[in-house]
């Protein structure tokens, strides 16, 4: 799928607008004209000046707002689609009662599965992918995930 850059243009002049209405109200510091809020401000000035080039850019080229490819038009794609947010949410609400270790190489696995058709290939990719993931988000990085059923048997 090809957007035209005057959506893209678009999307962060909103986005730049959101933030400038978010900052205004951030506090300064004590007797300075500056606060948490500058930096964001000042990114999203400029965010706002990159997309408004962007809405020129597209103007003028008289290419259409979204051109869709060809191999994005049957139905198998847009059922592949709907697995993306499906799987996220699906995550979001059963990481703490399930656990890390025994929900993710199930999502995973399935996401696999549906993308590629190859169900074998998808359970070992999952389960080394979640192994993979653990040993980096647990022990290097050491952000704690949650164990859900695990917990009693590993603590």
């Amino acid at each position: 799928m090809r957007m035209n850059d005057a959506v893209t243009g678009g999307i962060f002049v909103l986005l730049s607008a959101i933030i400038l209405f978010a900052v205004r109200g951030f506090p300064t510091l004590p007797d300075q004209p500056y606060g948490p809020g500058t930096f964001p401000a000042i990114i999203a000035a400029v965010m706002m000046v990159g997309g408004l080039g962007l809405i020129w850019s597209g103007i003028r080229s008289h290419v259409p707002l979204v051109e869709v490819a060809d191999w994005m038009r049957g139905p198998a794609t847009l059922h592949r689609m709907v697995w993306v947010p499906g799987f996220v949410i699906a995550y979001i609400y059963l990481s703490k009662p399930v656990g890390f270790p025994l929900l993710v190489p199930v999502l995973l696995g399935a996401f696999l599965s549906v993308t590629t058709g190859r169900p074998a290939r998808s359970a070992l990719i999952a389960l080394l992918g979640t192994a993979a993931l653990w040993l980096l988000f647990a022990y290097t990085l050491r952000v704690p995930l949650p164990l859900g059923l695990l917990t009693e048997v590993i603590y």
